[in-house]
């Protein structure tokens, strides 16, 4: 199974090295008969400024670059947030066990979340549990204010989407790496979902140099149970 991050009009300009490969895999991907997972943000700022599209919009951009979308799940994701604090080391472990915690309980952010639970998550997420308030003082205040939360709007639901994903070999691609993709990485790990990078179709922010060498070990070895939740809306490209 493919799934395919943020690759919109919106930020055409960030992966345009990688729409020939991107158009490639995809075509791959039909040949094979393997379910791709096309997920996308329609959100705009307040001001106006463009940070998403439209379905209508993005599927008339994929007629154009030739995509074939046409069997493709077309999920409409927009914006969640993990706050930069919990991308590494000990602080990662404690953002997946709360993004798990916010799915089991059905909870938008880890401000929902009592202040003796959220304590018990941190203290049981890592090793050195009991020292995280001492060497991260600014991640627990960050936590309590509600700086891990999920997208707002998923379609289908996160839990749902989670669910339809076990016991699928997963593929992860598209951007922004640091940013919409990482975060889709944590979701998938707080879900017990193993999965790998293409790094061939992973893209960044303009400017930022992509660096496997240096990216996060994301995929995981835990092994997948049967898949209990079948594909649904498939949209027509």
């Amino acid at each position: 199974m493919l799934l395919c991050v943020d690759f919109q009009p919106a930020y055409a300009e960030a992966f345009a090295h990688a729409l020939g490969p991107l158009r490639s895999r995809l075509r791959l991907a039909s040949r094979r008969r393997e379910e791709v997972h096309f997920i996308y943000n329609e959100a705009y700022s307040l001001e106006g400024e463009e940070l998403g599209d439209s379905i209508k919009r993005l599927i008339s951009w994929g007629r154009k670059e030739r995509l074939g979308l046409k069997n493709a799940r077309i999920i409409r994701k927009n914006f969640g947030w993990i706050s930069h604090l919990f991308r590494e080391g000990n602080e990662r472990k404690v953002g997946i066990s709360i993004l798990r915690h916010l799915m089991n309980r059905g909870l938008s952010n880890s401000a929902e979340i009592p202040p003796a639970e959220l304590e018990r998550i941190v203290a049981t997420s890592h090793d050195e549990g009991s020292g995280f308030w001492d060497c991260s003082p600014s991640s627990w205040m960050e936590i309590q204010s509600g700086a891990i939360a999920m997208p707002f709007l998923f379609e289908g639901g996160v839990p749902e989407w989670i669910e339809s994903l076990k016991g699928e070999n997963i593929e992860v691609s598209g951007g922004f790496r640091h940013r919409c993709l990482d975060e889709i990485c944590m979701l998938l790990e707080a879900g017990n979902i193993p999965f790998r990078l293409d790094e061939t179709i992973v893209y960044s922010l303009p400017g930022q140099e992509a660096d496997p060498a240096s990216a996060p070990l994301w995929e995981s070895d835990l092994v997948g149970n049967p898949r209990l939740v079948s594909s649904a809306g498939i949209l027509a490209a």
